[in-house]
């Protein structure tokens, strides 16, 4: 990467870098288990070389998709829908609306980095109905192709990164639920399937393996029981059996039924200083 790179970052809330200023995003007088920096940040704020223009890498609230900064990313976002947030109209995107905003934004140049990582909303929203879950997620993919086919051919040839997305089974919320993960594990396994064969030989494409990453962490990290931590949704409250209320850990691989804790951010940031260059 030269000296005058950047690097963007697309998706959901595995790389939302604060614009709804939730979980591992949390400052810590809001709630001081999950404070603190995802992948991202680490990654930006340790390699000056991945941030052209520091004033827009603190990446905080200020600096999301509407805004001038790198931070495309927002938590709650799919592959094929938008959603909404009362307390943040309108921020939750699409991918195919982030990667429109982004190259019409015309901040591109030749050398710069874009990340994306995105699918689990599609593969969780599509498994709640199972008769058409499969159908839903080849949909989802096909159009992840599409979009990022899209980036890919861009003029300044952009060098994209693209993660499949991690074994959603494995997390604790597809541990708890009544197969053991075994439904979201095979959807997500269509899903990176798809992906991968789709862009497998397009200029500018590299692949992450992110169950290679998750993998290793796991081997370091206790995974479940996590702690009780501030959720997105309901449906998963402290207390419950995909949330239990246990000691708080900062050592942890997960901060929530969902999203890794602050120290396995941390740690898939040193995964990739020697992939993402």
């Amino acid at each position: 990467m030269s000296a005058r790179a950047d690097i963007y970052t697309l998706g959901d809330s595995l790389s939302d870098a604060g614009s709804l200023d939730i979980t591992y995003t949390d400052p810590a007088a809001v709630n001081p288990l999950v404070a603190g920096r995802i992948w991202i940040q680490d990654l930006t704020t340790s390699t000056p070389a991945f941030c052209a223009q520091r004033s827009k890498c603190p990446w905080d609230p200020r600096t999301y998709y509407y805004g001038a900064g790198n931070n495309y990313a927002v938590g709650g976002a799919g592959v094929l829908f938008d959603s909404t947030d009362a307390r943040t109209p309108n921020t939750y995107t699409s991918l195919g609306a982030q990667v429109a905003s982004l190259i019409g934004s015309g901040k591109l140049r030749e050398g710069d980095a874009v990340t994306v990582l995105m699918g689990a909303n599609d593969i969780q929203a599509a498994a709640a109905k199972p008769q058409s879950a499969q159908a839903v997620v080849v949909n989802a993919a096909a159009a992840f192709v599409q979009y990022v086919t899209a980036l890919a051919a861009q003029p300044t040839h952009p060098r994209v990164y693209v993660f499949t997305v991690p074994d959603l089974g494995q997390t604790p919320i597809g541990r708890s639920a009544a197969d053991g993960g075994a439904f979201l594990s095979q959807l997500t396994q269509v899903f990176n399937g798809e992906i991968t064969t789709g862009l497998r030989t397009t200029p500018g494409v590299s692949f992450i393996i992110s169950s290679v990453i998750f993998g290793e962490l796991a081997a370091q990290l206790p995974d479940y029981p996590i702690y009780c931590a501030k959720v997105i949704d309901l449906t998963h409250v402290c207390g419950s059996s995909s949330n239990p209320v246990t000691p708080s850990s900062t050592s942890l691989l997960f901060a929530d039924p969902m999203h890794p804790s602050q120290v396995a951010h941390s740690m898939i940031a040193a995964r990739l200083r020697n992939i993402i260059r």
